[in-house]
């Protein structure tokens, strides 16, 4: 394998391990955000039914149906439940392509140590 080859395979494996690195902040990210959900849906769960609920909206906090909002609540935890299963696979491809990639390079690099060794 020529030496450019080798290079742009670097060059390649560089912009791999960048995407996985945004994959990994971009799945933490939801995971956070799926975290604070829970924990306002147990808060939901643990209040009194007559307290009154209130929501963010834009910049304002207004008054909220308890039922309209524990709805919302989980339509949203569902939507990101699936966007870190989907953030997962893509991290999971990504790693796969990393690691066939550096066992490929490893594998050229001692090749050519070997050959450099011998006509030494």
């Amino acid at each position: 394998m020529a030496q450019q080859d080798v290079e742009q395979q670097v060059a390649q494996l560089q912009q791999l391990q960048q995407q996985l690195s945004s994959i990994v902040a971009q799945k933490q990210q939801l995971e956070m955000q799926l975290r604070e959900i829970e924990r306002a849906l147990e808060e939901l769960e643990e209040i009194d039914e007559d307290t009154k609920i209130y929501k963010t909206v834009g910049g304002l906090l207004i008054e909220a149906d308890r039922d309209e909002v524990k709805e919302e609540l989980e339509d949203r935890k569902e939507t990101l439940e699936l966007r870190v299963k989907t953030l997962e696979k893509q991290e999971k491809r990504v790693q796969e392509q990393i690691e066939s990639l550096q066992k490929r390079l490893q594998k050229v690099l001692q090749q050519q140590q070997q050959a450099g060794g011998g006509a030494a």
